[in-house]
C-alpha cells in the first residue's frame, strides 16, 4: 500500500493555489479567471523557483474553466526562462472541450518540455 500524498508547502495567488505535494510535484489549481497573463506566468515561475530553489519539478495543472492566454502570453510563457524549473507538465481539465482548446495552444506553443493534457 502506497502512503497517502500531503501537501508540504502551498502559495496561494489570486489567479492560482500551487501546492508542492509529497510525491515531489507542484499543482498550479487555477482559480476561474479571464485572461491568463504574463504576471501569471512570472508569479507562477517565482512559485517554482520558491518551492525548489532551482531544482526543476512536474508541474500538474488543473483548471474548471477556460482561461484566455493571448499570443504573447503562450510565447512567453514558452521561453527557457519561464520552463526552467519545470520537468514536465500535465493539465487536467473537467471537460472535452477544454481538452480541445488546451491541446490547439499547445500545438502552437511548444516548449522543450513535455506536456499532456488529461
Amino acid at each position: 500500500m502506497s502512503a497517502a500524498i500531503t501537501i508540504l508547502e502551498k502559495k496561494v495567488h489570486p489567479s492560482f493555489v500551487a501546492s508542492l505535494r509529497s510525491d515531489d510535484i507542484v499543482h498550479f489549481e487555477m482559480k476561474d479567471i479571464a485572461d491568463y497573463t504574463i504576471e501569471i506566468v512570472d508569479a507562477q515561475t517565482k512559485v517554482l523557483y520558491e518551492f525548489g530553489n532551482s531544482k526543476k519539478f512536474p508541474v500538474m495543472v488543473t483548471f474548471t474553466s477556460y482561461n484566455s492566454p493571448n499570443e504573447e502570453t503562450m510565447k512567453y510563457a514558452s521561453e527557457e526562462k519561464n520552463i526552467k524549473y519545470t520537468k514536465a507538465a500535465a493539465v487536467v481539465v473537467d471537460s472535452l472541450a477544454l481538452q480541445f482548446g488546451t491541446n490547439f495552444y499547445l500545438i502552437f506553443f511548444q516548449t522543450q518540455n513535455s506536456y499532456k493534457t488529461f
